[in-house]
């Protein structure tokens, strides 16, 4: 776990970083459905590898389009039918557990950074590192840890 100075709210490099970590990870995944994709940076990013994207946004403040995105303003639950091969989010805040949830519900593999603890499971007097061994230990996961400062700690579970 890297700190983060005062003054950084996020490594710029935190998408790309992300893609990387998807692209290693889940190599055979032609279709991904982002949660929580504010800007929509990640959803660029992958639609940019020739990947098909639907990106969930309750708050959407998209800047970019890209043939391979579809936006969906609306608010992601457990219960949010997933027809991509793969689920990801990069600091969903509320939504992290939600994606796990759905994924595990579903069989769907599912890779998430959480950044708060907020949301299903959370617990205002965890941190951050007592909250993703939380999820960890519920869904029964992988994690490794990205190459950016902030929260960096990936939470992910293959499907075979």
């Amino acid at each position: 776990w890297v700190k983060t100075p005062r003054k950084i709210m996020g490594d710029k490099n935190r998408n790309i970083q992300f893609s990387k970590f998807i692209n290693k990870q889940f190599p055979k995944i032609k279709t991904i459905l982002v949660i929580a994709d504010g800007n929509g940076e990640l959803a660029y990013i992958l639609a940019k590898q020739n990947l098909q994207v639907r990106v969930i946004e309750a708050k959407p403040r998209w800047k970019t389009k890209h043939t391979n995105i579809t936006y969906q303003k609306a608010w992601f639950d457990e219960n949010t039918e997933i027809i991509e091969d793969l689920i990801v989010g990069m600091h969903p805040d509320e939504a992290t557990a939600e994606i796990m949830l759905a994924a595990k519900k579903q069989n769907k593999p599912f890779a998430v950074v959480p950044c708060c603890v907020v949301g299903k499971y959370a617990n205002k007097k965890l941190n951050y590192e007592q909250w993703t061994q939380k999820l960890q230990a519920i869904f029964k996961c992988q994690s490794w840890q990205l190459n950016i400062y902030g929260k960096n700690v990936v939470l992910f579970q293959k499907i075979n």
